[in-house]
């Protein structure tokens, strides 16, 4: 019989979609039971028999089962055998409810597979207490399975192979646990691992770097290395960890591993392709040094050409007048030697001597001054020493050196600024870069061929500070900057190619033999050697359809390195 007593309204259903299915063969009984439980929110299911039970229970599974002991045809514990018997409801907690209260029913119960046992008759707060703690627990144990499922399912589908291992006193390290990673990628079965020395797998000395010293050191040891898998040599990442007992023994080693063979493989591509690449961008920048050395002689030998014709000017007619001059003395020579000469044969000799020696002196002022200013712009290109000179004067004789290859052209180049700017610098740089400038208009700014107007313009620049870190100065390194603007008024740069102008190699006259090297040694110059910044924009020019390319170069007055002959 079941007690029906008042239930304590601190005792509720805490899992009221719990599903109890209630076998006892009273029907009173089971009336009792289902309205006690239906109070509580549980959803029951009543059986009278114990067929009834296996085949409801195996249709559709409940989460708890109250079973009577004492039925006809089939008793409550061959049910419970035929339940735990079967995959489909072993695992369902039963609950015995019986008046038999003897020990050895009671083991019997147990020792069926049953959770619980409860004699009639039943008080209600005891009962729903004792349900209510099965149903939690099949519920954590739910819970705990779908977590151990789904940690599974993590430790064998993880990419990488996991071990564990037990250290015995007799120092072998035995396996008793591989998830499917590792079994896969060794090709054993886990029949042939588990228990297995892993001195039988792997060689001695990978077990003296990873295992042993993992348990002589007492701390994580990782390895990458190689190991011969199948006939085939891999790379692995590994990693093992010491566990330990309650006594701080290490017991266990958990190993993990990863196959980077295919990383590994590629780090090895990587390093050969940037060596190769290395070695190529070594001699592409001894390529690029050549041909700007050569650039730069081959600058040069414009110049010494240029100049040797401009001097063949004042030398000439210094020579030819010398030769009249020779003449003349000669003629008042013959006739002083004769008696025949004449007063005013002699005013007449003196006025054509005074005249030949004029010129011939004016003539040999101006070859000199040209050679001087050759020698001068000559060193200052060949070896980039640094000095202090003026500069407005200096791209003067710059210019002049310039005027043989202006004199075949109809263009006209004018410098106006600031005639007192005193840089502290290396002229030859300043040399290069106005003569590339200059050079380039020529061959680029006027395809048709029409007159056009250069100009250099010079102002002092206040320090400010983004120039500063352009040029790596301290305030106190400096005291001004000098701005260079170089203009023409030709046909302008092609907006494809204006974020292309500086780069090495780049021309579009390839075909009237330019190397492309003329204003990246502009760009080099000016960034390196002479510590300034440089940009270029294009400005239409009024009245004139040309739009016109200016260069704006701003230089500090003092640069701070040396740079190396060259």
């Amino acid at each position: 019989m079941l007690s029906h007593l008042p239930i304590d309204s601190s005792i509720n259903g805490l899992s009221p979609s719990a599903d109890i299915l209630i076998i006892d063969d009273t029907p009173a009984n089971l009336r009792l039971l289902m309205s006690v439980l239906t109070e509580q929110g549980y959803r029951v299911r009543p059986v009278t028999n114990g067929q009834l039970a296996i085949d409801a229970a195996q249709l559709d599974p409940p989460d708890l089962i109250l079973l009577d002991i004492k039925m006809p045809d089939l008793d409550g514990y061959e049910v419970c055998d035929r339940l735990k018997s079967d995959e489909r409801t072993r695992d369902i907690p039963v609950i015995f409810l019986t008046v038999l209260d003897d020990v050895v029913d009671i083991v019997k119960g147990f020792e069926l597979g049953g959770v619980d046992y409860i004699t009639k008759p039943v008080r209600t707060g005891e009962l729903i207490a004792r349900i209510e703690n099965q149903v939690q627990l099949q519920s954590l144990q739910r819970q705990i399975s779908a977590q151990e499922d789904f940690l599974r399912s993590i430790y064998n589908g993880v990419e990488a192979s996991i071990s564990v291992l037990d250290v015995s006193e007799d120092g072998q390290f035995r396996i008793v646990e591989v998830n499917d990673t590792a079994l896969r990628m060794s090709g054993l079965s886990r029949t042939q691992m588990i228990g297995t020395d892993l001195r039988q797998l792997l060689p001695p000395e990978i077990i003296r770097r990873n295992h042993q010293a993992c348990l002589e050191t007492g701390s994580s040891v990782m390895t990458e290395e190689p190991v011969e898998l199948h006939g085939k040599t891999t790379w692995w990442l590994s990693t093992h960890t010491p566990l330990r007992d309650n006594k701080g023994d290490i017991t266990r080693i958990i190993g993990t591993g990863i196959n980077i063979t295919d990383r590994r493989e590629a780090e090895l591509q990587l390093a050969e392709r940037t060596a190769e690449l290395s070695q190529t961008l070594e001699t592409l920048k001894n390529t690029q040094s050549d041909l700007i050395r050569s650039a730069k002689m081959a600058a040069l030998g414009n110049l010494v050409a240029g100049v040797a014709h401009e001097i063949n000017t004042p030398v000439g007619t210094a020579i030819m007048t010398a030769s009249t001059l020779e003449n003349a003395s000669q003629e008042i020579s013959q006739n002083l030697t004769a008696g025949n000469i004449k007063r005013s044969s002699f005013e007449s000799y003196l006025s054509v001597a005074t005249e030949c020696s004029q010129l011939i002196l004016n003539n040999l002022q101006r070859a000199g001054e040209l050679v001087q200013s050759f020698k001068q712009i000559a060193v200052d290109q060949s070896s980039l020493h640094k000095r202090t000179f003026v500069l407005k004067p200096y791209l003067q004789e710059v210019i002049t050196n310039l005027t043989p290859k202006l004199k075949l052209t109809p263009h006209q180049i004018t410098i106006v600024g600031d005639e007192d700017i005193t840089l502290s610098s290396y002229p030859g740089a300043i040399a290069q870069v106005i003569t590339n400038l200059v050079i380039n208009s020529l061959t680029h700014a006027y395809p048709d061929g029409q007159a056009g107007h250069l100009n250099l313009t010079l102002s002092s620049e206040s320090p400010n500070s983004e120039t500063s870190s352009q040029t790596s100065l301290s305030q106190t390194d400096i005291e001004s900057y000098t701005q260079i603007t170089y203009s023409d008024n030709g046909c302008g740069i092609p907006p494809e190619n204006q974020n292309r102008i500086f780069e090495p190699f780049f021309t579009t006259a390839r075909a009237q033999g330019g190397s492309g090297l003329g204003l990246h040694l502009v760009y080099n110059l000016v960034t390196q050697t002479l510590e300034g910044t440089i940009s270029v924009t294009h400005q239409p020019q009024p009245h004139q359809p040309q739009q016109g390319t200016t260069f704006t170069i701003t230089l500090p007055n003092r640069v701070s390195r040396p740079q190396p002959d060259g």
